[in-house]
């Protein structure tokens, strides 16, 4: 019944003394019984109990009563007096929670999440600072806490952040929190809306998270590079262009063709050069030969055919130029075409995520199409191995594959920076996955000392101590301090190329068996 956010004002009559302003008189006349009335209640730090004891006239003197906690016994604490004439006097304005932030050693109780064992050794020192991270944050953090409020406390050690079971209760760090085992979780927690209602979060962030990894592929890669160097007006242009050039070159020929045929003075000059009439396949072999720089064997007689042909020359010089100009640029470019999830999910990175409990756990809660999805068919692929693999694993295969790997960003980076060359440490990109914030720190609902450790939390980030402990523990993003390194080509960045060689076998082919069916019949 004490449980904040009541209030409780209790009036009490004492019209016994003749001298309303001697203090110490004041005070003797508490008898024991008032004082025992509150040693079994469970009037805790966060309760409002105000005592009003009327003396001889109007006079009244405020008292406010608590205890730090079910080990300790009442403290008294004089709040002021009041009277008709001079109103409310207060002792002094600070909240609750700044005059009762002494606990008097009271015993605390907590929960880390720990995966690895070995953990429990180095939660101090910043040794392997990539296994358990979320816990080695959250550690310094509970002990300043604890002891702002001058408070004790003892640890348990689980393997799980709590999620809800088949019968309806919770596992894990949660379900202690919920059966009042112990009063604050020694590990951050995400703020998922399953977990609002069983236990209170405070805003004390630990400023990691979990998200897919992995470095920005090469355009040639991901998109078709043959078609990019020339914006699409551009290529307008040139099927433009080269359709005026065929239908010239054309005419051109043919004219030449008819007004050399029956002519003996050059006759035999320009028949030795063109020994038959030009069909419209062999104008068109001469205006690929001459745009792709290939050569023809056409030779121009007359001045329109020359002047047909020089003009396809150069056009096609000029623009090869700029063409292979702009491909080995595009070559060496990355794609920052892969920004969402449905990019990520339609993009040619193999996909894999690091095997722990909270990444298995919400992985499958998503019911959305893209996400289910991702883990579905590019994850736990049916009828394939699995995609869960350790971070030492994904991360190599970022380096080595275009591979896009989800885990604790701390620690990922933290490897890149010991593994990784200099110019692989560029274009590291992050998209996030199980859109959630930064994991925070959790207490029992209704906690008597919610508003105590509410304004540690806030002291704890303004002192800088929050981030001086985070600073040591998690690497940044690696910094990309070189570009220069040897871009290799192979089938990926050349696919369209040898696609299209691969078609055109498989169309000559056949053309091939139906000349031979055409001949037989």
């Amino acid at each position: 019944m004490f449980v904040a956010p009541t209030k409780w004002l209790l009036l009490q009559n004492r019209k016994t003394l003749t001298n309303n302003n001697d203090n110490a008189n004041l005070t003797s006349t508490y008898d024991d019984s008032i004082l025992e009335i509150f040693e079994d209640l469970a009037v805790y730090p966060d309760s409002d109990v105000l005592l009003a004891t009327r003396f001889d006239g109007d006079f009244l003197r405020l008292m406010s009563v608590y205890r730090p906690s079910p080990q300790r016994g009442v403290i008294w604490e004089d709040r002021g007096n009041w009277t008709a004439e001079n109103g409310l006097q207060m002792k002094t304005f600070d909240v609750a929670s700044a005059r009762r932030r002494n606990l008097q050693q009271t015993v605390l109780k907590s929960a880390i999440v720990i995966t690895d064992p070995n953990s429990i050794n180095h939660l101090t020192d910043f040794k392997d600072k990539s296994i358990d991270a979320v816990a080695k944050a959250g550690y310094p953090s509970v002990m300043h806490l604890v002891n702002r409020m001058n408070a004790t406390i003892s640890f348990e050690i689980t393997n799980s952040w709590g999620y809800r079971i088949e019968n309806g209760s919770w596992s894990g760090m949660t379900g202690m929190l919920e059966r009042h085992e112990i009063d604050i979780g020694g590990t951050a927690s995400f703020l998922v809306p399953e977990r609002l209602g069983v236990v209170q979060y405070i805003q004390l962030y630990t400023h990691t998270n979990a998200r897919f990894v992995f470095r920005r592929p090469l355009l040639s890669s991901v998109r078709n590079i043959f078609i990019l160097p020339f914006q699409q007006n551009v290529w307008i242009a040139i099927a433009v262009f080269l359709t005026l050039i065929f239908c010239l070159l054309y005419l051109s020929i043919k004219w030449e063709y008819y007004q050399n045929r029956n002519k003996t003075k050059s006759a035999d000059y320009w028949k030795q050069l063109n020994p038959r009439e030009q069909t419209v396949s062999d104008n068109l072999f001469i205006l690929l030969g001459a745009f792709s720089q290939q050569g023809y064997v056409y030779e121009p007689y007359r001045v329109s055919s020359r002047i047909v042909t020089l003009m396809l020359l150069l056009a096609s010089l000029s623009l090869y130029a700029a063409y292979t100009a702009n491909i080995v640029g595009l070559l060496q470019s990355t794609t920052d075409s892969i920004k969402t999830l449905s990019d990520l999910f339609y993009s040619p990175l193999k996909l894999g995520a690091q095997d722990i409990v909270y990444n298995r756990y919400y992985f499958k809660l998503f019911q959305d199409p893209v996400r289910k999805s991702i883990v579905e068919q590019r994850i736990e692929s049916k009828g394939r191995k699995s995609n869960w693999m350790s971070m030492e694993e994904g991360v190599s295969r970022i380096k080595n594959e275009l591979f896009a790997f989800h885990g604790e960003i701390g620690s990922m980076y933290q490897l890149m920076e010991a593994t990784y060359q200099e110019e692989e440490k560029c274009g590291l990109t992050e998209i996030d996955f199980l859109k959630v914030t930064e994991p925070l720190l959790v207490i029992q609902m209704q906690s008597p000392y919610s508003e105590i450790i509410k304004n540690g939390a806030l002291k704890l980030r303004e002192y800088g101590l929050k981030y001086r402990t985070e600073y040591r523990l998690y690497t940044r993003k690696p910094i990309c301090s070189s570009k220069t390194n040897f871009i290799t080509i192979g089938f990926t960045e050349c696919s369209f190329a040898l696609v299209i060689m691969g078609y055109g076998m498989l169309f000559a082919i056949i053309i091939f068996v139906l000349e031979l069916l055409w001949y037989k019949k």
